[in-house]
């Protein structure tokens, strides 16, 4: 384990970055800057990225407190690797130095100027260019800070999403694996049907380009606050200096621009950042449909749909103890996502209500919002938050929801499609027989309800 004892000296020669990252004067500068930028964040609308208090808090009800000193000195690393909400490639301007410095965002891989055109207050500059793009668009559902905690968020159900956990729910890679680049734009064009969340389809490509790109920036710098209050909490110290904390830029990569090795877990900054790089190779890949979907009232597809609906109730996939025997997802209803896994923990290991709604309102108090539990989708309405695309509907089948109790039923071995073999390829069914699911529950909006759930029509289907 590497020693910090130097690093807490406020910025000593041991945590100063390698020539080629920041300068001295910006390190000096960090503490006054965000104390500075905290005591005008109370007063004014000066915005400022809030710490992450829920995550201390969680930390410090599993009895591994975070002090007071050890949070500042996370919160002016933070300072120090991604800027302000107004300034997040150089958060020191007035400085000459650290104007001419490189800024460690372009050093980490980020376009630094579709971050300019992003951050910051929303206004046209005299060529009518729009500048301010996530405060115009996003930061009143999704928070200044990207906790999904904005002004209108209490209001809307489901909440925004909060990009701190690093954690995208509808993607086409496998398990925990990065949404890619094209997912983050095909959720920005569609909007996420059946949500607050809107298309922004009329918006130019340039501008909803670097609205990823912020999005991007706002879930690497929030998972990267989230490991250093872990890694504070674990060891009592940080994982080191900030170069180290950062470490292992710029990442390796192969001939298609994907990130070939790991950093290690103490280069904290570039293990987050490697899992971006890498999210093109957990793209899940399809077997070949064994039905054509543009011609729905086939004789193949009314097969399909018939094996589909057997699978949706069997043993091995068991859709129904979820989204309900007649698919309104009216299954169990008591599951809470990974946004709300403190209280999930607390009510699996107590039972005493009392004690439940005291913690309740103590995360409360440091800024989470009050928990949900998430129901499961009604498949009779049609409306599928991932999109409803067949492709679309596999790839949730297959890796499940990522953040959610939705399971994944394909393994990460088959996402090669028809180059992996069935027999390689593991899961609770075949691939090809998740096209059948499909099939199933692309038709559930056009089955008669009155025909009753299909557990009382016969031996046919698997008990539960």
């Amino acid at each position: 384990m590497r020693s910090n004892k130097r690093c807490n000296d406020r910025w000593g020669a041991a945590c100063q970055p390698r020539a080629e990252g920041w300068p001295d004067a910006c390190l000096r500068a960090v503490s006054w800057a965000l104390l500075a930028s905290l005591l005008v964040g109370c007063q004014s609308e000066v915005p400022y990225f809030r710490p992450n208090l829920v995550e201390i808090e969680i930390e410090q009800d599993a009895s591994e407190p975070v002090t007071e000193d050890q949070q500042r000195l996370i919160n002016e690393t933070m300072l120090a690797l991604f800027g302000t909400p107004d300034r997040p490639a150089n958060p020191f301007p007035e400085d000459a130095q650290a104007a001419d410095a490189q800024s460690p965002l372009r050093t980490f891989g980020f376009d630094v100027e579709k971050l300019k055109v992003s951050a910051g207050p929303a206004y046209r500059d005299a060529e009518g260019n729009q500048h301010g793009l996530y405060r115009l668009h996003c930061a009143h559902c999704h928070g200044v800070t990207g906790g999904g905690d904005g002004p209108t968020a209490a209001f809307l159900n489901p909440y925004p999403r909060d990009y701190r956990q690093g954690v995208f729910k509808y993607k086409s890679t496998f398990g925990a694996a990065k949404p890619t680049h094209e997912d983050l734009k095909r959720v920005l064009v569609n909007g996420v049907s059946g949500t607050s969340m809107p298309s922004f389809r009329l918006l130019p490509d340039n501008e909803i380009e670097a609205l990823i790109e912020y999005v991007r920036y706002l879930s690497a710098r929030g998972e990267t606050e989230i490991k250093l209050i872990e890694y504070m909490a674990a060891e009592g110290e940080m994982p080191g200096s900030i170069s180290e904390i950062a470490g292992g830029f710029p990442l390796p990569v192969d001939d298609e621009g994907v990130a070939e090795e790991e950093p290690e877990e103490e280069n904290v900054v570039a293990s987050v950042m490697y899992q971006w790089k890498a999210a093109p190779v957990s793209v899940i890949h399809p077997v070949s449909s064994p039905v054509d979907f543009s011609d729905p009232e086939s004789t193949a597809m009314a097969e399909s749909i018939a094996r589909g609906e057997k699978l949706f109730y069997s043993k091995n996939l068991q859709c129904n103890s979820c989204h309900g025997d007649s698919a309104q997802g009216d299954g169990q209803r008591d599951k809470y996502t990974v946004w709300f896994k403190w209280r999930e923990d607390l009510g699996t290991n107590n039972d005493d209500q009392a004690e439940i709604n005291r913690v309740v309102h103590q995360f409360m108090d440091v800024g989470a919002l009050k928990p949900r539990t998430i129901y499961p989708r009604n498949l009779r309405l049609g409306v599928y938050r991932g999109g409803r695309r067949p492709i679309d509907l596999y790839r949730r089948i297959y890796s499940g929801i990522n953040g959610g109790p939705m399971p994944a039923q394909g393994t990460v071995t088959g996402i090669a499609g028809d180059e992996v073999p069935d027999s390689e390829a593991g899961g609770s069914v075949r691939r090809e027989q998740i096209w059948d699911v499909v099939s199933y529950v692309l038709s559930l909006p056009y089955e008669p309800l009155s025909q009753g759930p299909p557990q009382r029509q016969g031996s046919k289907y698997t008990p539960r």
